[in-house]
């Protein structure tokens, strides 16, 4: 079995079943290679730190999703068959609207500076002028979502005066789409970007990082943000993106 990492469905599914870009970046490697691989030559097919594969396959079997052949060092990991990760993924599908509701309860109670819930089409859009005029001078933004055209619908005629913020302080855009939004990214839309192609990416949520938050912009049931100001989590959030952006198409 070959899968190509730009083209495979088994990147996206290891994303969206929340696996981390170490443990995701191994799998995809084990699933490439179709045979067990020792870890240094796992090392090599995934062109990760020592460190970071093996923090990959603690995780990978953790949840259950690689096996061991051999014994010491003559030991080997393959993977599991990708129909598990599916799975996983179609469960945590389900429960996307019910973890969401958690989520927002939780963030309400959050101290106030550090998360911000904004709810309704109107405060949504406003509070997206909002972080651009307190963006500074070259900084970034990156998104990982594949709800770009709900994103499009939502700001409508205030796309050119968002679009005119964002050159005027030289704002670096990518965006990481599912294939239509990117179409658009790429051939109608007025937006100057850097746009990408995974599969199958859902069109629910957007990540949009910053270089000192990061929000969730929700698209269903109900319009809303969760932004999240904190540098930590901001970079956690691009070195992820940072991978993505590099097997994606």
């Amino acid at each position: 079995m070959t899968i190509s990492n730009n083209e495979s469905p088994y990147l996206q599914a290891a994303v969206q079943a929340e696996l981390s870009p170490k443990a995701a970046a191994v799998y995809v490697a084990l699933l490439e290679a179709g045979a067990a691989l020792s870890p240094k030559g796992l090392i090599v097919r995934a062109g990760l730190h020592r460190q970071y594969v093996y923090d990959g396959l603690r995780e990978l079997q953790d949840r259950g999703l690689v096996y061991t052949v051999g014994k010491e060092r003559s030991i080997k990991y393959q993977a599991e068959s990708p129909d598990k990760l599916v799975q996983e993924v179609e469960r945590r599908r389900i429960d996307t609207l019910e973890s969401v509701q958690r989520l927002m309860k939780l963030y309400d109670k959050s101290p106030a500076g550090i998360v911000e819930v904004i709810r309704g089409r109107r405060a949504v859009v406003e509070n997206e002028f909002k972080l651009i005029e307190e963006a500074k001078e070259g900084d970034y933004l990156d998104i990982l979502g594949g709800a770009g055209m709900k994103w499009v619908e939502l700001f409508n005629d205030r796309i050119p005066e968002w679009e005119a913020l964002r050159n005027e302080k030289n704002i670096a855009l990518r965006y990481i789409g599912s294939g239509e939004d990117v179409e658009h990214n790429r051939s109608e839309s007025i937006i100057k970007n850097e746009s990408r192609v995974i599969p199958g990416i859902g069109d629910i949520v957007n990540v949009s990082i910053r270089p000192d938050s990061v929000s969730f912009n929700i698209y269903e049931p109900e319009v809303m943000t969760v932004h999240i100001r904190n540098t930590a989590a901001a970079q956690s959030q691009r070195a992820a993106f940072e991978i993505l952006w590099s097997a994606a198409m």
